[in-house]
């Protein structure tokens, strides 16, 4: 027998690839969908899951906010208008 480390008593670590994170919450997801745990496994792996969805927003508002001041350093604005306004 396998002493594995279930994935819900894992630490997340703050450093966790964004893919990572989203490959783990897609485990979880399909492991609570499946329906062979108990509630308490559940529980676990839900709010497991809560703290990687909160790590994955963090890593895409982080992405968006730099492309957004990437192009505003470029003189182009992210809705594709000039920065005087004039969107011709």
């Amino acid at each position: 027998m396998t002493s594995k480390k279930p994935i819900a008593d894992e630490p997340i670590d703050d450093s966790i690839r964004f893919e990572s994170a989203v490959e783990q919450l897609e485990s979880i997801v399909s492991s609570i969908e499946a329906g062979d745990l108990g509630l308490e496994e559940s529980m676990i792996l839900h709010r497991r899951g809560q703290a990687l969805l909160k790590i994955c927003r963090q890593r895409l508002q982080a992405a968006e906010q730099e492309i957004k001041n990437v192009s505003l350093d470029d003189g182009s604005l992210a809705d594709g208008e000039s920065e005087s306004g004039d969107s011709n």
